[in-house]
């Protein structure tokens, strides 16, 4: 959370995008807002009018119910179904604790959406407990749930947890003095050598080192891999030798149920080691080379291509593999052929 909103980035990732989380993830029911931006929206401005609604006991915790509710010209919320996004009105119902007037839960829901959108409603419900950050309690959201009731009767669900929370801090001390050995040791140092570059362009083949187990998993999940065949520049010369540590990131994780079971997943390249340096890698499938391994028993996997939309991220791999038992395991040695593409 900044001054400016929220921002995002994929879990163990060494820093924050600058990209909408609509960037980082494609596809499924997603929200962004309920780390902090609907209490912002809700209590720090006059959009809103409150209603006292009485009080409740959830789980022998009595609370208080407070209703709010904001007209439609005054919304900030945009919800994007199947087509371009609304602006919708929104109400619901804000839970606290009457002993301490700590927020326990926030309820919000939209209005009817219209029928262009594909979805009659989108509910977010966020639980709130206390965390306890450099010497401090801070409130702060642990579980999110946002439901979304489609037109033809299916409901999408996504739920949010989050842990393991902490605050950036930075300090800084201000000298005008030289150090007494400041000279000598800027006389020691040498430069690190730079690590080699990659040419867009550069085929290369890796294979996962590790494997997926699906009923944990997540996208967002770290997925180690290395280097099946090495990496040869344009002068021959190995830039990077088969065996090479590669780091992937979990973009995707669908599974399916019915008749013909099955499970999809989708692999980014996210960094390779280079010269002891770990150095983004960017690269797209080259289809034109694939190699999968397979799951015993099963059909070899399918790779989807997804809509145009799904396209324009070139740098993403879906396997689909069908005729399993759910939810499998994905051993190691999960091949694929990649190629080098320009960064910018």
């Amino acid at each position: 959370m900044t001054g400016a909103g929220e921002i995002y980035a994929w879990a163990g990732a060494k820093r924050f995008d600058d990209r909408s989380l609509f960037d980082l993830v494609r596809e499924g029911s997603i929200s962004n807002g309920i780390f902090a931006a609907f209490l912002r929206a809700i209590f720090r401005t006059e959009d809103a009018t409150f209603s006292y609604n009485g009080d409740t006991t959830e789980d022998g915790r009595a609370l208080t119910e407070f209703g709010f509710r904001v007209p439609l010209e005054r919304s900030h919320y945009v919800f994007v179904g199947s087509g371009d996004g609304v602006t919708t009105a929104y109400e619901g119902e804000i839970f606290v604790d009457p002993q301490t007037s700590d927020l326990a839960r926030l309820v919000v829901r939209t209005s009817g959406l219209p029928p262009e959108t594909g979805s009659c409603q989108a509910t977010t419900t966020l639980v709130y407990g206390r965390v306890r950050l450099e010497g401090g309690d801070f409130l702060l959201p642990t579980v999110a749930r946002s439901l979304v009731r489609h037109i033809n009767g299916i409901k999408s669900e996504n739920r949010t947890v989050f842990s393991n929370c902490h605050e950036f801090l930075g300090e800084s001390t201000v000298t005008f003095d030289l150090p007494p050995d400041a000279g000598a040791a800027a006389t020691a140092a040498s430069p690190a050598p730079a690590a080699p570059t990659l040419a867009a362009g550069l085929r290369f083949t890796v294979r996962t080192t590790q494997d997926i187990q699906t009923a944990t998993a997540a996208a967002g999940d770290l997925i180690q891999a290395k280097l099946a065949t090495a990496i040869v520049g344009n002068s021959k010369q190995v830039l990077a030798p088969a065996g090479t540590a590669i780091t992937a990131r979990l973009v995707r994780l669908r599974q399916f149920f019915g008749g013909v079971s099955s499970v999809s997943l989708g692999l980014k390249l996210e960094t390779i080691e280079l010269g002891g340096v770990s150095v983004p890698l960017r690269a797209r499938p080259n289809f034109a080379l694939r190699t999968f391994t397979t799951l015993p028993g099963s059909r070899p996997p399918r790779v989807e291509l997804g809509t145009l939309s799904d396209l324009e991220d070139r740098d993403v791999v879906v396997f689909e593999f069908r005729n399993v038992q759910l939810p499998p395991v994905i051993s190691h040695g999960l091949e694929s052929s990649w190629v080098v593409i320009d960064p910018n």
